[in-house]
């Protein structure tokens, strides 16, 4: 019988070429492959993570061996990535808590992602992986959520742009941490497919930043310094797309707008609203409902009802 066998580097390229294929079936007229694109990616940017583990410490990439290193840290109080460096000095024996299992368990990509944030630049002292980064995985995590248990809703160009960001943020990543040249490993043919893709994201985000700087400029123009602090500009994160892009608008219901082209999303639980009894603004995701004549409803006041 003939074994399909993968080697963690080659599944996180098939993962890659697969969401390149459904994607081009998807330009091709075949809608529903667009949704395998978006999962595809997601699978890759996933194993990807576990690559960069792997590049640190083989036994990285295990449940059992990470979870004695969230232990360390929480009795230290550290972060992982302290306890982990404690741990090796010490001459831990992770090999013994995975020996003799044929499969253990591998890490969680919420748990790969919080290792790598905690990389610094030897140089500068900055992050090594920024929020943006983050923020990506933490959207497309979401994506993924949606179309695997929920519902979701995408157009053609959104596709685009979600993989668009992804690879993006993936190139770096991969550069950052020397983990592959992906134009070698997919090819220059298809990695210029994926940098169009990002090319294209990029563009867009441009464009938005763009429009914001303008209404801001327009917002604050013709005021004095002091007359500043009546101005309501407030920049927010985007739930649809993950940017961080929603900002005031005289048209929107909301009175905010996402600045995306092809986004223009108005809703955001960040959004601040008045308090229905005490007038101080808070995130209406945190309000709570009382009843037609209190809609809105701060946390501190909601407590004080008790």
């Amino acid at each position: 019988m003939t074994e399909l066998t993968f080697t963690l580097r080659e599944n996180s390229i098939d993962s890659l070429n697969e969401a390149l294929d459904k994607f081009q079936q998807g330009q091709d007229g075949n809608v529903r492959a667009l949704k395998f694109s978006i999962l595809f990616t997601a699978q890759f940017i996933e194993l990807l993570l576990k690559q960069y583990l792997i590049s640190i410490d083989p036994f990285l990439v295990y449940t059992k061996c990470f979870r004695e290193i969230q232990k360390k840290a929480k009795t230290d109080k550290v972060d992982i990535r302290q306890a982990y460096e404690t741990l090796k000095a010490d001459g831990f024996d992770f090999n013994a808590l995975v020996k003799g299992d044929p499969n253990p368990h591998t890490v969680a990509l919420d748990d790969a992602l919080g290792f790598a944030r905690l990389e610094m630049c030897s140089i500068t002292g900055g992050e090594l992986v920024d929020n943006d980064f983050a923020d990506d995985i933490s959207w497309l995590k979401q994506l993924r959520n949606n179309i695997e248990h929920f519902e979701f809703t995408l157009t053609a160009q959104e596709v685009r742009l979600c993989i668009g960001r992804i690879v993006r943020a993936a190139i770096d990543f991969c550069e950052t941490f020397s983990l592959m040249d992906l134009a070698d490993e997919i090819g220059k043919e298809r990695f210029h497919t994926f940098e169009m893709l990002a090319d294209e994201y990029t563009q867009h985000r441009t464009e938005a930043k763009a429009e914001m700087k303008r209404g801001e400029s327009d917002a604050f123009r013709g005021l004095r310094p002091k007359e500043w602090q009546f101005v309501e500009w407030n920049v927010y994160r985007c739930d649809a797309c993950g940017e961080h892009t929603m900002v005031p608008d005289d048209e929107s219901a909301t009175g905010y707008k996402c600045k995306m082209p092809l986004c223009g999303n108005e809703e955001s639980e960040d959004i601040e609203v008045p308090c229905d009894v005490c007038g101080v603004p808070c995130a209406n995701g945190d309000m709570q409902y009382w009843d037609e004549g209190l809609p809105n409803v701060c946390p501190q006041c909601n407590s004080h009802s008790d």
